[in-house]
């Protein structure tokens, strides 16, 4: 007998999920919206992309993706209300000190648990907030898994202020402590994004690697919104240049497609985060991998020093593809860095 893995009487509370590329800006928006009403702490959890992934390349049942979606979203918001898994790392992103209402989540740790908690996560639409990389691309199973319950924003940044940060992911992505789902292709590790271009992964250098990642992932990640547009289904992309310049335009955005409301809080966020800012590039690094510039350096001096390491290090052919990615960029989310694309020449 095969029968169909299912989840029963699963919560309807929101899920929401902030996407992007890494060092895409993340960090600002899932603070933003973790200090609006009715939002529970930011969680980094790579299950989401892992059975994603899995799905997507036909490594997994529908029925058991789905099913394991619904019960481990479900899952990780009653350890939430309860005070499990409480991160107590003080760097972390996702860690005490860069959530909002800190106090709240240490109480919990007495939480006796039980039944109850579970009708108020529904009751009170109590929202669970993930943060991931670059799932927009197989993001079908997540609309699949919850339907209306699934508020996707995906985050865009300028691939010129990508570049270092994935440039440096890519430099070590053989580390042990890297967990990042991938393939193996004649002893080499390919990440699963490089999956339709492993070849050309594994005879490229570090700089190519990240120049065409950057390039395509943008074309994937585009090609997505248009689709979930075009199917009128829940999703917003924000700019990070314009969240850090006009913070206030994206907050304004936000609770609009939440129908949720900032609070106190936010106000601390947008100190903490540094916000707005004057330079796009100058703010506050969340990881070691995170890329700013120091307040002494220009917008123009930074974009050139980056264009220049990318000549002295890219191929032509990279290279090309990476500037019609900036172009695409400029031409769908302008800023003031439109300008400096001159600089190229």
């Amino acid at each position: 007998m095969n029968l169909d893995l299912k989840h029963f009487n699963s919560f309807t509370n929101d899920i929401i999920v902030v996407d992007g590329f890494w060092g895409g800006g993340k960090s600002v928006i899932t603070s933003l919206i973790g200090s609006m009403t009715g939002v529970e702490k930011k969680k980094v959890e790579h299950v989401y992309e892992y059975v994603c992934i899995a799905h997507s390349t036909g490594k997994m049942n529908s029925d058991a993706a789905i099913a394991f979606l619904k019960i481990y979203a479900d899952l990780s918001q009653y350890n939430n209300l309860i005070g499990r898994e409480v991160n107590l790392r003080w760097s972390d992103d996702s860690g005490l000190r860069n959530n909002p209402g800190s106090l709240t989540y240490l109480k919990r740790l007495f939480h006796p648990g039980g039944d109850s908690v579970a009708e108020q996560i529904s009751k009170e639409n109590l929202a669970l907030l993930i943060a991931s990389h670059e799932l927009i691309a197989v993001s079908d199973l997540l609309y699949e898994s919850y339907g209306s319950r699934l508020k996707l924003i995906e985050v865009v940044r300028h691939p010129m202020h990508l570049f270092n940060n994935v440039r440096d992911y890519i430099a070590t992505f053989e580390r042990a402590r890297e967990f990042t789902l991938s393939f193996e292709v004649n002893g080499v590790k390919v990440p699963w994004f490089a999956a339709q271009w492993a070849d050309e992964f594994v005879n490229s250098s570090v700089t190519d690697r990240a120049l065409l990642a950057i390039a395509r992932m943008q074309n994937e990640m585009i090609d997505a919104i248009d689709l979930i547009d075009a199917a009128q289904k829940p999703l917003l992309v924000l700019s990070f240049e314009s969240t850090v310049l006009q913070p206030q335009d994206s907050i304004n955005r936000l609770e609009k497609f939440l129908d949720r409301q900032s609070t106190r809080r936010t106000k601390q966020v947008l100190k903490q985060q540094r916000l707005p800012r004057q330079q796009i590039s100058v703010g506050k690094a969340t990881s070691s991998y995170s890329f700013t510039s120091s307040g002494s350096s220009s917008e123009t001096e930074t974009y050139k020093k980056i264009s220049s390491e990318i000549q002295a290090n890219g191929s032509a052919s990279a290279i090309a593809e990476f500037r019609s990615a900036v172009s695409t960029y400029n031409s769908r989310w302008p800023s003031q860095l439109n300008e400096l694309e001159k600089l190229w020449a």
